[in-house]
Order: structure tokens, then C-alpha cells, then sequence
């Protein structure tokens, strides 16, 4: 029954502590603090690190979507350390991922990356803060943070190759993100299907990967899904725009 109960309550609780962290909006709290202006009343009515740039200059924006990552990566990361370095009992909760990929994995009581329920949690929180009215912004940064911070294969080599120059060509944030999230999306179940047919050897599970650390399995792969669809979906007045010929495109990008 113990068993049970850990694996219904611990993944609720990183679901809660993520979304309470993705709740504080640094866009929101930036535009009162220095500028006297609640974002949501301005350009593209929402607290995103695009819209702060429109409105307070690209050094905010770019400060805004740095906040709005570490925001995201903080919580996966902290709920992967407690439940793996922390005791709950003889032995932590969750496995590391060097004994994930062992028979030993089968001796812990959560077997799979629940942390991973953090960062999601976080960009629910972000797109829709229970601090500020359930209004905020479009969970891009949230998206970003969750693949930079859990794998540096599967976040900054897509990002590295793909990202600038989809960005260089179109001009348009929110085109470059549909876009550059469906090709990450392919990354990420590439790895996650190689992983269920065994055709990545043993120890070598950790190229992608920042040491014997977060686990990039299937359920990353699901999670990562999920939010896609959320993220494009609260993308849904951008595309109308962008199929119109509408939406503004950056200037700073030479």
C-alpha cells in the first residue's frame, strides 16, 4: 500500500510545486516594478519574454525568457535531486540513472522520471498562474527550459541547428517555435524508441544527457508532447495571423 501511495502523491506533488514556481511571472513582475505596466494590457496581451521585448527593448526580453527557462529548470531539477539523493528509508525513492538501466531499478519504489511532472507542472503554470488571474503567457520559455535543462543532446543540438536559423529566415518567434518544437518532437522520440528496442548500448545512454542524471525516456518524450500541444495551441491567434500575413516580424535579427 505504501508503494502505491508514494507513486500516486509524489508525482501530484511535483506536479503542484511546479506549477506554483511557473505561477510567478517574471514578466509581470518586471513590467510593475520598473515600468509601472501589466504586459497583459499591452502588444500581444500576454506575460511573455516576446511581447516584455516589444515593449520594455530586447535586453528585457531576453531577460524575461532567461528567468522564464531557469523557472522551469530549477523545480525538475530540485525534484530530481530530492527523490534520488534524499532517504526515504534504506534507499531513496527514485533510481539514479545508472541503476535505472540495471535489475537493481525494480528494488526502488518510483521507476520512472517523475520529476519530469515539475517542469510540465510549470508551464501549466506559467500559461495559466493561479497569482495572476489565470492569465499569463505562452509556455515557449517553459518548453525551452524543460529540453535545454534535461538533456543537452536533445535541447541544445536541435536548438543549435535549428532554432537561429528557422528564426534568421522567417523573422517571426512564434512561426520559429511550431516549427522548431515538431523537428525537436522527432529528436526526442528517435531517442525514446532507440531506447525501448534496446539499440542504444548500454552506457552509452548518457551521451545525450548531462551525466548520470535526468532521464530522457519515453516519458520525457510524452511529457515533451504534451506540452507541444499546449504551447501550440495557445499559439492559436499567432498561426491565424501568420496564415493571414499578419504577424509582426523581429527587426533586430540581421
Amino acid at each position: 500500500m505504501d508503494i502505491i501511495l508514494y507513486n500516486i502523491f509524489v508525482p501530484i506533488i511535483c506536479l503542484i510545486f511546479g506549477y506554483l514556481c511557473g505561477s510567478f511571472s517574471f514578466s509581470i513582475f518586471i513590467g510593475k516594478v520598473f515600468f509601472h505596466q501589466d504586459p497583459r494590457n499591452y502588444g500581444s496581451k500576454n506575460a511573455g519574454g516576446t511581447n516584455a521585448g516589444r515593449l520594455w527593448g530586447k535586453k528585457f526580453g531576453l531577460l524575461v525568457i532567461t528567468l522564464d527557462m531557469l523557472k522551469t529548470i530549477l523545480p525538475m531539477w530540485i525534484c530530481w535531486a530530492i527523490l534520488t539523493f534524499v532517504p526515504f528509508g534504506e534507499k531513496p525513492l527514485l533510481a539514479t540513472t545508472a541503476v535505472y538501466y540495471s535489475a537493481e531499478a525494480s528494488n526502488y519504489i518510483i521507476q520512472w522520471p517523475v520529476y519530469y511532472l515539475a517542469a510540465f507542472g510549470c508551464l501549466v503554470g506559467h500559461c495559466w498562474p493561479i497569482f495572476y488571474g489565470f492569465k499569463g503567457g505562452k509556455g515557449a520559455s517553459a518548453y525551452m527550459g524543460t529540453t535545454l535543462g534535461a538533456s543537452w543532446g536533445l535541447g541544445f543540438v536541435p536548438a543549435g541547428i535549428f532554432y537561429f536559423p528557422i528564426l534568421k529566415k522567417t523573422k517571426m518567434v512564434s512561426l520559429t517555435m511550431i516549427i522548431y518544437s515538431a523537428i525537436q518532437l522527432v529528436f526526442v522520440w528517435t531517442w525514446a524508441i532507440l531506447l525501448l528496442a534496446n539499440v542504444i548500448p548500454q552506457g552509452w545512454q548518457w551521451f545525450v544527457m548531462y551525466g548520470p542524471s535526468l532521464n530522457p525516456t519515453w516519458h520525457f518524450a510524452l511529457i515533451v508532447t504534451a506540452m507541444v500541444i499546449i504551447m501550440d495551441a495557445r499559439h492559436h491567434a499567432n498561426i491565424g495571423r501568420i496564415i493571414r500575413g499578419e504577424e509582426r516580424k523581429i527587426t533586430w535579427m540581421k
